[in-house]
């Protein structure tokens, strides 16, 4: 039997279909009639032999098969997109749009960006700092083209890797707390994974807490935590000297690991975009073990 080979032109219009949402808005962004998007969505389920999108209500959604290739995709798409940028063709787009977690090695990734900007004088960075949870929400919402978020595990749309990171209670030097005081926690607003995992855990040991310093921004929470107004919980690319890991002695229950994920969006992603990405992967990859 003869290899199947599947097009690019059908995967790319495949991944912008799914990734926007609507046949007539791949069509427009492909530049290409919505009949001749679904003749390419008619021609790639011959190929494969299988239906890979059905309809869902009002709109379209992923198949069980459609899930596997998607993620195959991608990756075929970026490896072409990859060898075309080598090749000057004129078609590079300048604009990246990237969101960075503030619970998250925010100054690690702002200094790879930082570098890419020094590196390349035409690309035209949007950096966006926020929550992971409203991250993920503007890259749903195509208000993002790569982002480096908490996620809650499993399958994600967009998603490129995936780490695990296991965060530890943290407070200043030689700063301890008795059992049976109210814990004081210096945390993030509402929707951080980190603040979840506190107060998950201390609820199923029964141990009481309040919050004792909120802020959005992590250098503020740092400082918090050195200034001893309570305990919080970090990882390695948000530890600081001054900073102490309470040791297990505390009696303080263990945090269940955080999902980091990079994230990406195939149909926004020009020459300029790659290369932040593979930074992002490169200085994940090397802070987490």
């Amino acid at each position: 039997m003869s290899q199947i080979n599947l097009p690019t032109e059908v995967l790319r219009a495949f991944v912008t279909v799914i990734e926007v949402g609507s046949y007539t808005r791949a069509a427009e962004m492909l530049g290409r009639t919505q009949p001749a998007i679904s003749l390419q969505m008619k021609r790639l389920e011959e190929l494969v032999g299988q239906a890979v999108i059905k309809r869902k209500g009002r709109g379209i959604a992923l198949t069980e098969r459609g899930v596997a290739l998607i993620g195959h995709a991608r990756q075929i798409l970026r490896l072409n997109d990859l060898a075309v940028s080598q090749f000057d063709t004129g078609l590079a787009c300048n604009t990246v749009r990237i969101g960075l977690p503030v619970d998250y090695g925010v100054r690690m990734l702002q200094s790879c960006i930082t570098q890419i900007i020094k590196g390349n004088p035409n690309l035209r960075a949007e950096i966006r700092c926020d929550l992971s949870q409203q991250l993920i929400e503007d890259l749903h919402h195509d208000d993002l083209d790569i982002a480096v978020s908490l996620y809650p595990g499993g399958h994600q749309q967009f998603l490129h890797r995936s780490w695990l990171e296991h965060p530890v209670w943290v407070a200043a030097e030689g700063l301890r707390f008795d059992d049976d005081e109210t814990l004081p926690l210096i945390m993030h607003p509402h929707g951080c994974a980190y603040r979840d995992r506190m107060t998950e855990a201390l609820d199923q040991v029964s141990r009481r807490w309040r919050v004792a310093f909120s802020s959005p921004g992590i250098g503020s929470l740092q400082q918090a935590v050195q200034d001893g107004l309570g305990v919080s919980c970090l990882t390695g690319p948000t530890m600081r000297d001054g900073l102490w890991q309470l040791p297990a002695d505390t009696g303080l229950p263990d945090l269940k690991p955080l999902h980091i994920g990079l994230f990406y969006r195939q149909t926004r992603l020009g020459q300029y975009g790659h290369e932040v990405l593979n930074a992002f992967e490169t200085a994940l990859k090397e802070a987490i073990p």
